[in-house]
């Protein structure tokens, strides 16, 4: 048989870092609206999350005259959750599935940092539309306060916080699996910690000592309790008429105590790890080939 022969780079001007992304940035835009998987989960995703809010929580649940402190609880846990969901769905299909593009182009021109990049500059505006969707119809529903634009700020913010940092661990995860089968099959393994460990049905402080160290690395956390911060949870409980407010304040402790952005601050820093670990990962299954080595003048003379 033939021997084949060693990837060659290529002898003309390569692209510099933007163009690269531009150029990926267009590749992956047109793949996305061709393909009708991941067209079917980016529409999808943001309407059955709405129709499943619409089906579980009656209207009025913060009103402060009648509130419903449990589950008012509950929508901004399910916001944060959903807005976590639209991201690691978006991202889990990304990678894989170009594994082998990605690799031959690695021994060519390819550089990490811009294909990465090209995926969130992609997926961020449609993740950011689905957020402030997601609000306005909620508002719309009334299963949200009456609140001013400060308020719907900070909770856009933290939705679409909460979905960069899912959309970082679909990449990560995408470029780890070998297949588009098995990111399908990490979806659940991915979102059963972040509903158990977010401290929504058992608040953090209630939790054994193990579940709360866990809790930690649970990017859902910080975003549930970025939403509650800026809706002022503690306040609709200690001034509402509801008897249960007093309870949930006791249990929840100071976890909306403090201000939306410092939440916000973990949030930016789950997305720069998991971005980080991505091209690691990607480092080291799409390796370029090695630059080759300058000859000295001293050794050719």
């Amino acid at each position: 048989p033939r021997p084949r022969c060693p990837a060659r780079r290529p002898t003309g001007p390569r692209p510099g870092a933007w163009g690269q992304w531009w150029l990926l940035t267009r590749r992956s835009a047109e793949i996305l609206f061709h393909d009708r998987l991941s067209a079917a989960i980016v529409v999808g995703s943001p309407l059955m999350i709405v129709a499943m809010f619409a089906l579980l929580f009656r209207p009025g649940v913060f009103d402060a005259a009648h509130p419903s402190p449990a589950a008012a609880a509950m929508v901004l846990f399910w916001i944060a959750f959903g807005a976590f969901f639209f991201g690691l769905a978006y991202g889990l299909l990304q990678i894989c599935a170009e594994l082998p593009v990605v690799r031959r182009e690695r021994r060519t021109v390819l550089r990490l940092a811009p294909y990465l990049a090209s995926k969130v500059a992609l997926l961020l505006p449609v993740l950011a539309v689905a957020d402030a969707l997601l609000l306005l119809v909620l508002r719309a529903l009334d299963r949200l306060p009456d609140a001013g634009w400060d308020v719907y700020g900070s909770l856009f913010v933290s939705g679409a916080l909460a979905s960069t940092a899912g959309l970082a661990l679909g990449l990560f995860t995408s470029a780890a699996v070998a297949d588009p089968s098995r990111a399908a099959l990490m979806l659940p393994m991915l979102c059963f910690p972040q509903v158990l460990f977010t401290g929504a049905f058992v608040p953090v402080p209630m939790m054994a000592a193990a579940g709360q160290w866990i809790s930690v690395v649970m990017s859902n956390r910080w975003a549930f309790e970025a939403l509650g911060a800026g809706a002022d949870l503690p306040g609709l409980w200690a001034g509402g008429t509801s008897p249960l407010g007093a309870g949930l304040l006791s249990s929840y402790g100071d976890s909306f105590g403090h201000p939306a952005w410092t939440r916000w601050l973990f949030l930016a820093a789950f997305t720069l790890f998991f971005l980080a670990a991505a091209a690691l990962v990607l480092h080291r299954r799409c390796p370029a080939l090695p630059r080759p080595r300058r000859v000295s003048r001293s050794a050719g003379r």
